[in-house]
């Protein structure tokens, strides 16, 4: 697979708000998160013929893990701007003293 884009996407009130669409959200809560989209490759096709079914297969570049790396960090920022506190998850956000200000 071939990194395609890495997109920012808010979820509020049980929906994703993708590109003019509400998109309905099996977790509940309101953020912003990191999607990663990927377009098929040749490698692909080749594994699926060997194996008889299509693997999901992704061998990062440290450019494109350092991207989305970049992506969560700024996830993290549009979800605290959003609900304006802490909030429970893998990634809890560290508060700043210019959140206060």
């Amino acid at each position: 697979m071939r990194l395609q884009s890495i997109e920012l996407i808010e979820r509020r009130n049980g929906f994703f708000c993708f590109r003019d669409r509400l998109i309905p959200s099996v977790r509940p809560g309101d953020g912003v998160g990191v999607a990663v989209f990927f377009n098929p490759s040749p490698v692909d096709q080749d594994f699926a013929e060997v194996l008889g079914w299509q693997p999901y297969l992704w061998f990062p570049s440290a450019k494109q893990i350092e991207d989305i790396l970049k992506a969560m960090d700024r996830s993290d920022e549009q979800t605290f701007q959003m609900l304006r506190t802490e909030w429970e998850g893998p990634r809890p956000r560290k508060m700043k003293v210019a959140d206060f200000v």
